[in-house]
């Protein structure tokens, strides 16, 4: 009875400060779903740096002087250092197997020997995505002996990465500045309808009426409305990215625990702009 109690009186607040509620309800909304989108662009571009790390492999190319056994032996060392996923040998007569499938010419019969070298072709985890991490196992492969040139191909892959970093970081911002406005909105809400519904407050406290019980009406109204603001974002959410897989089939991957996610910020961020504002005023 107490709880059907609250909430009816919750729901009556919001009547006595209708504009300030849909402006509170519409900027947690708005907020939480520019946090999501952010949240998406991030989760997207480390799965595109995961595709990248798996078709950027860093080539490694042999001393001709090198015996079957030595490389063998080089291969083996290679394959336990981080951050290696895997190693593959490329023979000098695979090498040129490929270039014949590739460009269609026989050049190597106008030569006495095969030119190109063999080599090996060396996968990274997908966890990898710090480019001084990079950047020193390539130092130590060429310093290993047997080891003529270490080639692999930055480029859009460390713009990526670059990407996804300051992705992160903005994040982390928009979060901070997420919190503030939710918290501020729904005070601000609340603070208005306690002081619109003052002379009942008062007359609660005459008659005995704990605080508590005086309170949980505006908590219940903070709730409602990080409720309202994340339901919200999450059916523009939704929408929005139905939309994109309709016009970009299988390019943008969608986290469904950001849904509830959503959710529970929302009611979160009602919780403690409430709390804030019984607090003070009440």
């Amino acid at each position: 009875m107490s709880l059907s109690y609250s909430v009816k009186e919750a729901v009556k607040g919001f009547s006595k400060a209708r504009v300030s509620a849909a402006i509170t309800i519409f900027t947690v909304f708005f907020l939480l779903l520019l946090l999501a989108v952010f949240f998406i662009f991030y989760v997207n571009a480390n799965r595109l740096i995961e595709v990248l790390n798996a078709q950027y492999d860093i080539q490694v190319y042999l001393s001709n002087a090198l015996t079957d056994s030595e490389i063998e032996i080089l291969q083996a060392r290679v394959r336990k250092m981080e951050p290696v996923e895997s190693v593959e040998y490329i023979s000098k007569k695979k090498a040129a197997a490929e270039f014949r499938k590739e460009f269609g010419e026989d050049i190597f019969a106008l030569l006495d020997e095969n030119p190109l070298p063999a080599s090996f072709v060396i996968s990274l985890k997908n966890a990898v995505k710090n480019r001084d991490e990079i950047t020193r196992f390539i130092n130590r492969l060429r310093a290993e002996e047997g080891i003529d040139e270490v080639v692999y191909q930055y480029g859009a892959l460390n713009a990526l990465v670059r990407f996804s970093r300051n992705l992160n970081i903005i994040s982390i911002i928009l979060f901070v500045l997420v919190f503030c406005g939710s918290f501020f909105m729904v005070s601000n809400t609340l603070r208005l309808i306690i002081i619109a519904r003052k002379n009942i407050i008062d007359s609660m406290k005459l008659v005995g009426a704990t605080h508590s019980f005086i309170r949980r009406p505006f908590i219940i109204g903070g709730m409602l409305q990080g409720l309202i603001g994340g339901l919200a974002a999450d059916l523009v959410l939704w929408l929005g990215f139905k939309a994109a897989s309709w016009q970009w089939p299988g390019i943008i991957t969608l986290p469904q625990i950001l849904f509830p996610l959503l959710l529970v910020t929302g009611v979160l961020f009602g919780i403690l702009g409430s709390l804030f504002a019984v607090k003070r005023y009440l």
